[in-house]
């Protein structure tokens, strides 16, 4: 089992925030470093900057060298498909083949309103995203295609470079819902791997079993899906007391949302080390067993709230020395 690390940019990091927290997963071992595809956060909350998804993965591609980089997940709806396999596969040669399609419906009704963009039913977009990648697969793998869909549409199209791998730059599909027939049997049909957001084990497990039904629908092989986890790595401390102690310094931190009162972020924060990954390293190694023999990579977002950055590098270290040895 992998580990990879995630941030999510609408949270208020500054661009030298995001490079020192990719450059310090990468130089700790990880597997992979992925960023959330938004243009703002909360939309009734208050204005934080945040950085676009595939200019920052761009941003990062010189700074780092080991590591695979990618979307967890790009909204199909935010750019043109050929636009989206134009972008991912010159990445893909500028990092020597380090480029992860992280890929989803879209969901944030607020975003595409205030951006302008049209937002039709969730089986829309869903029937949209197959369309894109169908596209991007075709401008990875062929010559000069074609393809005449209901939403989107290449004639004869002139695309170099390829990525690098080979066949494509690996495509997963991002789902929250354990119950969702439309986007398990795109994933089975159009994905080498699903990333289920938030799951527990037995949730995973179930989904597995509904991804497995759907592959023989579908005559895909099952065997050849892969499995990716997001969690939130919420506080976490060298023991019991350096954890209750770091959740009492998060809380008195400068969180950049203004409008969550000190009983809010209370509770926050409590829910979230009840629900994520928190605690000691025996807790979090524990956690992070259970899904061992379901998922092929854990994909952890670093703390989100609080000071970014030394918040985010405290995890990584704890991670690298107390945790993924033992996994």
């Amino acid at each position: 089992m992998k580990v990879s690390l995630h941030i999510e940019p609408h949270v208020g990091y500054t661009y030298d925030d995001i490079v020192t927290l990719a450059k310090a997963a990468e130089a700790a071992g990880f597997y992979r470093f992925t960023v959330s595809d938004h243009f703002f956060g909360w939309i009734e909350g208050t204005e934080i900057p945040c950085y676009e998804a595939w200019t920052t993965i761009a941003l990062l591609t010189p700074q780092t060298e080991r590591m695979l980089l990618g979307t967890q997940v790009s909204c199909q709806s935010y750019r043109n498909p050929a636009l989206l396999a134009k972008i991912v596969a010159n990445l893909d040669n500028a990092s020597n083949g380090r480029m992860d399609l992280g890929i989803g419906a879209g969901w944030k009704a607020g975003e595409y309103e205030a951006y302008g963009y049209a937002f039709p039913s969730s089986k829309t977009r869903i029937l949209q995203l197959r369309e894109a990648l169908q596209i991007i697969n075709l401008l990875w793998t062929e010559e000069r295609p074609s393809f005449e869909g209901e939403f989107y549409r290449i004639r004869e199209t002139l695309f170099q470079p390829k990525p690098v791998q080979k066949p494509r730059v690996p495509i997963w599909i991002g789902t929250k819902t354990l119950k969702a027939p439309m986007i398990e049997e795109t994933a089975a049909r159009y994905a080498d791997g699903l990333d289920y957001v938030d799951a527990s084990p037995a949730d995973y497990a179930q989904k597995k079993e509904r991804m497995k039904t759907m592959c023989e629908k579908v005559g895909r092989d099952f065997d050849e899906m892969r499995w990716s986890v997001g969690k939130t790595a919420v506080v976490l401390g060298e023991d019991e007391d350096d954890f209750q102690n770091k959740k009492e310094t998060v809380l008195k931190q400068e969180w950049l949302e203004k409008k969550l009162t000190e009983p809010m972020k209370q509770a926050w924060l409590e829910h979230a080390c009840a629900q994520e990954i928190a605690g000691p390293p025996d807790v979090v190694v524990e956690s992070l067993s259970k899904f061992r023999n379901l998922a092929d990579i854990v994909n952890l977002c670093l703390p989100f709230v609080g000071d970014l950055r030394r918040n985010g590098l405290n995890t990584i270290r704890i991670l690298k020395e107390r945790v993924l040895p033992r996994l």
